[in-house]
């Protein structure tokens, strides 16, 4: 009786490290994952301030192509403008 003791003694203790083991593993696969995803956001800070300077340039550069699709407007419309008046003392 003592031997199947032993026996059932160690098998429970065989089990409790079996899964004492699975714990630990589980444990540090959490952590490393825990870890990996703390150091990418660290990177995608730095990105999201880089994503606001880009956006803030590609702004300006919207406005700036808007004044100057309004000056080439401008400029066209003044150049119709001189034609006609060149054709009108042409044709005099």
């Amino acid at each position: 009786m003592s031997e199947e003791n032993g026996t059932a003694e160690q098998e429970l203790q065989e089990a409790m490290w079996l899964w004492m083991q699975r714990l630990v593993l589980a444990l540090a696969l959490l952590g490393a994952g825990y870890f990996a995803a703390w150091y990418q956001a660290k990177d995608y800070t730095d990105i999201k301030v880089g994503l606001g300077e880009a956006n803030d340039t590609i702004v300006d550069l919207k406005n700036e192509r808007e004044t100057l699709s309004t000056r080439i407007a401008r400029e066209l419309r003044d150049k119709e403008v001189c034609r006609k008046e060149l054709r009108a003392l042409k044709s005099k």
